[in-house]
């Protein structure tokens, strides 16, 4: 328990989310020339909802340092599979989803953040693939019941440098399953706009 305790110590979200973002930013910017659209779309402030799609396991704390703000994505259980790597991704201000079952608890969790006025990312096929897996509903679902914008962001690699776009926020409307599936289609369909017409593999 108390290496528990000392590894959430060492990796307590109050800095160390920050401070990896600002020392991952560094690297993305000068080794990897990360580039960056539309971040005018991400507000500032408030709860958001980031929709993006997932094509490399670079892709989260990419997306994040582009967003210029802290972003709490939801990671697969499997990343949270020892007392280290837990507390590391916590830190990071992640939380675990478990993608076998429908995770009623990541998705309370994600609302609970977004009502203290956090941004949650969300990887809309949730998991990785090459660009034709089906949306999923979690991130439409999850803006209906917060009443968060959703923003639409695409990331690719070009050689070795990293693309990210924003789109405009979208407000979610209606309520109900129809209202999910149409904002999951539009999310979806905004993404597929922000990306090149060139084809991107996963790294």
């Amino acid at each position: 328990m108390a290496s528990v305790t000392l590894l959430e110590r060492i990796f307590s979200p109050r800095y160390f989310q920050g401070l990896a973002l600002f020392l991952f930013g560094v690297y993305a910017r000068v080794f990897r020339g990360l580039r960056v659209t539309g971040v005018e779309n991400v507000p500032r402030e408030g709860p958001v909802v980031v929709a993006c799609n997932h094509f490399s396991a670079w892709d989260p704390p990419v997306v994040a340092v582009a967003s210029g703000r802290p972003l709490d994505f939801m990671a697969k259980v499997e990343l949270f599979g020892s007392e280290l790597s837990a507390a590391f991704m916590r830190g990071l201000g992640a939380f675990p989803v478990d993608r076998s079952r429908s995770d009623v608890g990541a998705v309370k969790e994600a609302i609970r953040r977004l009502n203290a006025g956090r941004a949650v990312g969300i990887f809309i096929q949730g998991t990785r693939n090459a660009g034709d897996a089906a949306a999923l509903d979690g991130a439409a679902f999850i803006a209906q019941s917060s009443g968060a914008p959703v923003v639409p962001a695409a990331v690719w690699l070009e050689g070795k440098r990293f693309h990210v776009t924003f789109g405009e926020p979208i407000k979610p409307e209606g309520k109900g399953r129809e209202a999910v599936r149409a904002l999951t289609s539009e999310t979806a369909r905004r993404i597929a706009e922000l990306l090149p017409d060139r084809g991107q593999k996963a790294v």
